[in-house]
C-alpha cells in the first residue's frame, strides 16, 4: 500500500521528468462479470434404503428488494422437492451452514442432499480427483430439502458493495433468511407444508434466531436442527473472567485425549469418558474456576490433578495454564511429543508439525480432509447434474466483513431461542452433537440451554443426538447414517407421527 501511494506521488510530477509521454493503447474495458445466475430445473430419481425418490432440483437464485421494488440481494438456492407429493403433507427444511461467511456446500455434499462428497468410511482425507457420488443417507425420504447460500457466499451477492452493511450482521442475516423463506414459501405454494430450519455451526445463532423472527413474521416452524450449532458466543470466545468456555470445551477435550491413547484407559468407550468428564465438570471443576484465585494451595493441586488426569497433560502444564486449557493450545499440547497436532472441527484426525515447539498448530488436518472434496465434488455436481451454467465464483467463503454484532456484547440467540419454545408450545428442537467437535463442543451448547430459563415443559421439547465424530459428523459413514435416522425420527415426532 506504502508503494502504491508513493508510486501516485511520483507521478504528479511526471510531466516535469519526461519530456513527452507514448500513447496509451485503446483497451476495451473488462465487461462485470453478471451476478444473476439463469435458473436450472431438472428431473432426477435416487434410489434410497427406503425405496426410489423421484425428485425435481430447482437450482436458483431468489431476489430480495427493498419496498420501493429494488433488487438488493440474490440468494442462491437449490431446492429438492419430491414429485408428486402433497404440498401439506410433505414437509420442508430449509438448511444452510454457518460461519458468519460460509458457502452451505458442507451440508450440501455432506449428507443432505441427493449427492455427497466422496469422503471414505473414518472421514479422513480421500484420494482425488473428486466427484459427487450417490447418498443413499439423503433426508429427500422423510423431507424435501433447500439448501441456502447466505449473501456473499455461494453465488449469493449483494446488488452493491455498500449495501453489505444491510445483510452482513446477526440480525441483518436473520432478516434476510425471513424474507427469503417468506418468499419461497409463496414463490413454490408451500405455505401448508410442515416447516423445519437446519443450521450447522454459526448457523445455530442464524437458526435460534431464525425461528423467532419467522413466528413474528406469521410463519411458526415445527422444529430446529442444530447441527455442532453454538446460539450464545459466550461460551466459544473466552475473556478474563468467563470461564463458560473452559466448562464447555472439558468434556470434548477428554473425548480426544481418551481416542489418542493419552489418558482415561480404564474406559472402554468415548460415551462413558464423556458422562464421567461432564460430572466431573458439572460439579467439581466449574465452582473450582468459579472461585478464582480463592482456591487454597491444596484445592488448587487436587484439581490440577484430575484435570491432568481428563486431558492427558502434565500436572504441571495444567497449573501453569492456571487451571484453564485454552482449546487452541490443547490442539497442539496433546501430541506435541509425537510431533503432531488434532484437528479443531474433528480431533480425531493429525496433522504432521514441522516443530515440536510453538503455541499453536501449523494447519488443521479436519480442515485438510474436506476442503479439496468438497469442493470440486459441489462443482463437479452443478455444472453436471444440475446443469448450471455461470461465470461467477463460487464464494465457499464470502467476505461478509465487518459482520456486525449486538453492541457491548457477544453473538447471542438463545434468547431468541427461549421466546419462541415458550410462544410456540409446538416447536421442537433437536441437538446434533460430534463428541469429538472442537470448534462447538457439546457441553457449550448445554451449558447455554441451561442458562435459558426454560421452563419444564418448554425444556422437554428439547431433545439431543451424539455421534463418534466431529463437527461434520456427516462426513464418517456410521454418524452419517445415525444423523439421518435420528433426524427422521425427530421430523415424524415433530408432526405427532408414529416413528
Amino acid at each position: 500500500m506504502r508503494l502504491q501511494l508513493f508510486l501516485c506521488l511520483l507521478g504528479l510530477g511526471s510531466s516535469q521528468l519526461f519530456a513527452q509521454e507514448l500513447p496509451k493503447p485503446s483497451v476495451p474495458p473488462t465487461p462485470p462479470v453478471s451476478q444473476e445466475i439463469t435458473t436450472s430445473i431438472t428431473k432426477h430419481s435416487i434410489t434410497l434404503p427406503s425405496g426410489k425418490v423421484d425428485y425435481t432440483a430447482t437450482a436458483a437464485q431468489l431476489p430480495l428488494r427493498n419496498p420501493e421494488g429494488e433488487i438488493e440481494c440474490r440468494m442462491f438456492y437449490v431446492a429438492y422437492e419430491k414429485d408428486g407429493a402433497k404440498g401439506k403433507d410433505r414437509p420442508v427444511t430449509f438448511a444452510f451452514n454457518g460461519g458468519p461467511g460460509s458457502a452451505t456446500l458442507w451440508l450440501h455434499m455432506g449428507g443432505l442432499g441427493p449427492k455427497r462428497a466422496p469422503m471414505p468410511d473414518d472421514g479422513s482425507l480421500p484420494q482425488p480427483p473428486y466427484g459427487a457420488v450417490e447418498n443413499p443417507d439423503s433426508w429427500l425420504d422423510f423431507t424435501d430439502v433447500v439448501m441456502i447460500d447466505a449473501p456473499a457466499t455461494g453465488f449469493s451477492r449483494v446488488a452493491k458493495p455498500e449495501l453489505g452493511k444491510k445483510y452482513f450482521g446477526v440480525r441483518q442475516d436473520i432478516s434476510a433468511f425471513t424474507q427469503f423463506i417468506k418468499t419461497w414459501l409463496t414463490e413454490h405454494n408451500r405455505w401448508k407444508s410442515p416447516l423445519f430450519v437446519a443450521g450447522e455451526s454459526y448457523g445455530g445463532i442464524r437458526g435460534s434466531g431464525l425461528a423467532q423472527s419467522l413466528f413474528q413474521a406469521g410463519i411458526a416452524i415445527n422444529g430446529f436442527i442444530s447441527i455442532s450449532g453454538s446460539n450464545n458466543f459466550l461460551t466459544l470466545d473466552g475473556m478474563r473472567g468467563n470461564d463458560a468456555t473452559f466448562i464447555g470445551f472439558l468434556p470434548t477435550m477428554a473425548a480426544c485425549a481418551f481416542y489418542h491413547h493419552k489418558a482415561l484407559p480404564r474406559f472402554k468407550t468415548v460415551e462413558e469418558v464423556v458422562a464421567e468428564a461432564t460430572k466431573w465438570t458439572d460439579e467439581e471443576y466449574g465452582p473450582a474456576l468459579l472461585r478464582g484465585n480463592s482456591l487454597t494451595a491444596k484445592e488448587t493441586d487436587k484439581i490440577a490433578t484430575k484435570l491432568a488426569e481428563y486431558l492427558g497433560l502434565s500436572k504441571k502444564y495444567c497449573l501453569g495454564s492456571n487451571l484453564r486449557v485454552p482449546e487452541f493450545a490443547f490442539f497442539k499440547e496433546l501430541l506435541r511429543e509425537e510431533g503432531l497436532a488434532i484437528g479443531r472441527y474433528d480431533g480425531r484426525l493429525i496433522s504432521k508439525e514441522e516443530l515440536k515447539v510453538g503455541g499453536q498448530q501449523s494447519n488443521d488436518a479436519s480442515d485438510d480432509a474436506v476442503t479439496p472434496p468438497f469442493v470440486s465434488s459441489i462443482h463437479d455436481y452443478f455444472l453436471n447434474d444440475l446443469k448450471i451454467k455461470t461465470t461467477l465464483q463460487y464464494n465457499t467463503f464470502g467476505n461478509v466483513y465487518p459482520w456486525q454484532n449486538p453492541e457491548g456484547s457477544y453473538p447471542e440467540t438463545s434468547t431468541d431461542l427461549r421466546n419462541v419454545l415458550a410462544a410456540n408450545k409446538h416447536l421442537r428442537v433437536l441437538y446434533c452433537f460430534g463428541y469429538y467437535d472442537l470448534a462447538c463442543p457439546f457441553n457449550a451448547s448445554i451449558y447455554t440451554i441451561n442458562h435459558m430459563g426454560l421452563d419444564p415443559e418448554s425444556r422437554s421439547h428439547i431433545s439431543f443426538a451424539y455421534y463418534p465424530a466431529g463437527h461434520m459428523m456427516y462426513i464418517e459413514k456410521f454418524s452419517r447414517h445415525k444423523f439421518h435416522d435420528d433426524v427422521a425420527k425427530f421430523v415424524r415426532e415433530s408432526l405427532g407421527q408414529k416413528s
